[in-house]
């Protein structure tokens, strides 16, 4: 008969409970992934008069239920876990998006800013987890940010939703208010209303560049532009035409910004940032001799996708 001594009857399951602990611990830290994405759907806009939107645009029944299900297409193309929109008109059409065209991926809360934009265009949020929300106000300025509160397994971070002055008449020094309006509200007011810097997440149509002082200074105040990851040919967002030198100029005014705790924090890390630009959604014309790949937007009766690509980024929650 074969004796085992005790060293190694112990010695066997030993190795076996390790082993196990090992695979489990292996299991409790993967880590989850988490989407946030941004998209002006360009003139989301209901077939009702609302007397006190001062220049709203109409829509006829049909224009409304083409421009849902194409806006509805790129979400789904998307399939983010939250997703921020500009150039809403209300939450009734956030609504119908969520309840209709996209019924089934999950977005069953929702938030919409109406503010003091003169056309009704306003910014939202649709998501597959419950949040708060709340509104920034920036001074002298028609367009409000929206703020949400998220928390994913007992860690609280934000979503900050911009859409800022277009720059039909300038607006520089509009936009550099936000911005200053944006930083503060990221460093000093949730710093404080937490106890301790937590992650945030700063999107949206700022309609400046990387390289525009408003974007500049966001940067200045520690967050990062993850846009600036992405080759500069492949990161602009909307064609501009520049009419005084006649080309288009292709443009990234939709960014994704983050503070420190959502690059590297221990339970909420960024990963990676898109553009996304589905072929459906691309119009390919020549302009002045040079053919583009333009977003399809909507122009006069036209109802097509947008005249901004949707952004992207991916996060990891451990």
């Amino acid at each position: 008969m074969k004796i085992i001594t005790p060293l190694r009857a112990f010695l066997i399951p030993t190795l076996l409970v390790g082993f196990l602990a090992s695979c489990a611990s292996e299991k409790r830290v993967q880590a989850e992934e988490l989407t946030v994405a941004f998209w002006n759907v360009e003139n989301l806009f209901d077939e009702y008069r609302n007397a006190l939107t001062k220049d709203e645009e109409l829509l006829r029944s049909d224009q409304v239920a083409l421009k849902l299900k194409n806006d509805a297409r790129v979400i789904n193309h998307l399939d983010a876990d939250i997703i921020a929109l500009a150039e809403v008109e209300n939450l009734d059409l956030v609504r119908r998006l969520a309840d209709g065209y996209l019924s089934q991926r999950g977005y069953k809360h929702l938030a919409l800013i109406e503010g003091k934009d003169t056309r009704g265009i306003d910014v939202a949020i649709l998501s597959r987890h419950p949040f708060l929300a709340t509104v920034v106000d920036i001074p002298r300025f028609s367009r409000d940010i929206l703020a949400a509160r998220f928390s994913i397994k007992g860690q609280p971070f934000y979503v900050v939703v911009n859409h800022w002055k277009s720059r039909l008449q300038g607006g520089e020094e509009v936009r550099v208010r936000s911005a200053k309006v944006a930083a503060d509200y990221v460093r000093k007011t949730l710093r404080q209303y937490e106890g301790k810097s937590v992650p945030v997440i700063l999107l949206g149509d700022f309609n400046d560049t990387p390289a525009d002082d408003s974007m500049k200074y966001l940067q200045k105040q520690g967050m990062t532009n993850t846009m600036l990851t992405i080759p500069k040919e492949k990161r602009w967002t909307l064609g501009y035409y520049n009419r005084n030198s006649r080309k288009m100029e292709l443009m990234c005014f939709d960014q994704i910004l983050i503070n420190s705790e959502a690059k590297s924090g221990s339970k909420i890390r960024w990963k990676k940032t898109a553009v996304v630009r589905p072929s459906y959604m691309i119009s390919r014309r020549k302009i002045n001799g040079v053919n583009h790949a333009l977003p399809l937007d909507d122009y006069k009766d036209r109802i097509g996708y947008s005249d901004h690509f949707p952004v992207i980024a991916t996060f990891e929650v451990q």
